[in-house]
């Protein structure tokens, strides 16, 4: 699960959106797919950990992110992936409140 975040927030993350966010920034569709593609296996076993939780809203959350990650992984729309990207970053945000704790770089499952 911390390897999956990690890896997501890599390509997601970061102040400057990581590498998918300078990706769809410049309107470099395939880089964006690639990246995104790295985000939808991570969700992937995100999913499965709030799965064999079962925390129903972070199923939702996690199920919702990868979803967006596939839209623009399967999309060469720049404004397609780009509003994809905003609902990604939108629901990172709303599990990060619901789930993590902690101060970094100790950050706890809650």
């Amino acid at each position: 699960y911390k390897a999956a975040m990690k890896s997501v927030n890599a390509s997601a993350g970061g102040r400057g959106g990581g590498a998918l966010g300078a990706a769809i920034t410049a309107k470099d569709t395939a880089a964006a797919a690639a990246e995104a593609k790295k985000i939808q296996a991570g969700f992937d076993t995100i999913l499965a950990y709030w799965t064999a939780k079962k925390v129903d809203d972070a199923i939702g959350f996690a199920t919702t992110a990868r979803d967006a990650a596939k839209t623009i992984a399967d999309s060469s729309d720049a404004d397609a992936q780009a509003a994809a990207r905003m609902k990604l970053t939108a629901v990172c945000g709303q599990c990060h409140m619901a789930h993590r704790g902690g101060m970094p770089p100790n950050f706890e499952i809650k």
